[in-house]
């Protein structure tokens, strides 16, 4: 991949035996350091303190997943061109602009492009596409409690925030050959057992040039806030900005997953902002940060608290060059499993993206919420999924194992007949069938430029 910051070698090997012990064992997994340009110094592990970690597998793999996670991070944040690479490749609404939430044919008419007459597809949250506001296609932020949880303090009445959803140009490659429709991905999965696989690591394989990578970002307006403090540029690095449609936006939060492991690796990032992040690493929210690489602190930390990034962290952004302002943006958490040792569910939950979805205090966790995503093939002319988006069916949970009855294992597919879409909700986004394209197809796509 172009720009592309190579995973290393033996950090491909190492990864390799974890999923392996992961699948079969259970058991202690180990890697090396994130990938790093040639002239940086090799990462020193740091020990993570044990047994006083209940809610974060971390706690028996230690710092190789949270430097896993940063290499995506790096490979997606670096420059390139002009925007971040992530930026460059495909986003969602590219694949299909038919897709749910994409933007509206009259709505992109009326946006005021840059100078050099390219747009970028904001869209609204897929589970908040009934919040739109009126005049535009992003969604309204929340501004009441949820579950109890009360919304920030500085948010403006009519306080919005925009989405996209970007794919490494493996998985757009894959997902265009036959699954942009809900009918092509059910004759796909009829002809592959009921299974949709995504390219990247099995369990007999490491093959770094078929990587699925899948980045969602969720940008604010400073007008969401009543007291914005930030401009695009940034004066302050305090916040990554930019200037999009030619409208100023801050970067408030990042989902990075990859199927660099059968099950994915699951990546939250946030910026260290009392402004659009105020309730950040809140347990009482969807539970403390945890990052034991990209931090100097071996055990979780919580909202008010302050911890330092680490020393290779540092020297791994400026080998790649990243934009300074990304010096104040943290590693949320990394989820790899349903349970822990103990059985307990694992949280893993940012405090913008899953707030605004209105995801429940203590009822977040990435992996479990994408493994219900399926498509219901015994009902394949309403296109109808096998659950409501983004959400398990009722009376089953929202974090734990996928399963209704015992939280020893998953129940999926409820349906006998269903499609797994390999724990891609994009793909539930798509339309049951190839309706006559719409803007933007003809309309060309870039990053503008700060």
């Amino acid at each position: 991949m172009k720009n592309r910051i190579k995973l290393s070698a033996a950090l491909l090997s190492i990864v390799a035996v974890a999923v392996c012990f992961i699948f079969f064992l259970k058991e202690v997994a180990q890697a090396a350091g994130p990938p790093q340009k040639k002239s940086a110094a090799a990462p020193k592990q740091r020990t993570v303190e044990m047994g006083s970690l209940p809610g974060s597998d971390e706690t028996n793999y230690g710092p190789s997943f949270s430097s896993l996670a940063w290499g995506l991070f790096l490979e997606a944040m670096t420059p390139n061109n002009g925007s971040l690479t992530f930026e460059t490749w495909t986003e969602q609404c590219q694949l299909n602009p038919n897709m749910i939430g994409c933007p509206s044919a009259a709505r992109l008419a009326a946006v005021k492009a840059p100078g050099d007459g390219r747009v970028r597809l904001l869209h609204a949250g897929a589970t908040g596409r009934t919040n739109k506001i009126a005049g535009s296609d992003c969604g309204g932020m929340i501004t009441r409690p949820v579950g109890g949880y009360p919304a920030p303090s500085n948010l403006t009445r009519n306080a919005t925030f925009c989405e996209e959803t970007f794919v490494s140009p493996p998985e757009a490659a894959f997902v265009r050959n036959g699954l942009t429709t809900l009918a092509g991905q059910h004759a796909y999965g009829s002809a592959h057992t009921g299974v949709i696989n995504f390219p990247g690591t099995e369990l007999n394989q490491i093959r770094e040039d078929l990587d699925s990578v899948e980045v969602k970002v969720d940008w604010v307006p400073a007008s969401s806030f009543k007291r914005p403090g930030f401009a695009c540029p940034d004066p302050t690095n305090h916040l990554y900005t930019e200037t999009i449609n030619g409208t100023c936006y801050a970067l408030a939060a990042i989902h990075i997953t990859s199927k660099v492991m059968p099950k994915w690796i699951w990546a939250t990032f946030e910026p260290n902002s009392n402004i659009t992040n105020p309730n950040r690493c809140d347990p009482k929210l969807y539970g403390a940060c945890f990052d034991p690489w990209g931090t100097m602190s071996s055990a979780p930390y919580k909202k008010g608290e302050t911890v330092q990034q680490s020393p290779e962290l540092h020297q791994a952004m400026a080998d790649a060059h990243l934009n300074p302002a990304f010096n104040n943006y943290f590693l949320t958490g990394v989820q790899t499993q349903f349970v822990n040792d103990y059985g307990k569910p694992i949280q893993l939950g940012n405090s913008f993206i899953e707030f605004n979805q209105g995801v429940a205090p203590g009822k977040s966790s990435c992996i479990t919420c994408h493994q219900y995503a399926h498509f219901d093939g015994k009902r394949p002319a309403q296109g109808a999924p096998e659950n409501n988006f983004g959400k398990p069916p009722q009376g089953w949970p929202s974090i734990g194992y996928a399963c209704n009855q015992n939280q020893n294992d998953n129940c999926l597919p409820a349906n006998p007949n269903s499609v797994s879409q390999d724990f891609s909700w994009m793909l539930g986004l798509m339309p049951f069938s190839n309706a006559p394209a719409k803007p933007p197809a003809d309309k060309p796509y870039s990053t503008p430029k700060n």
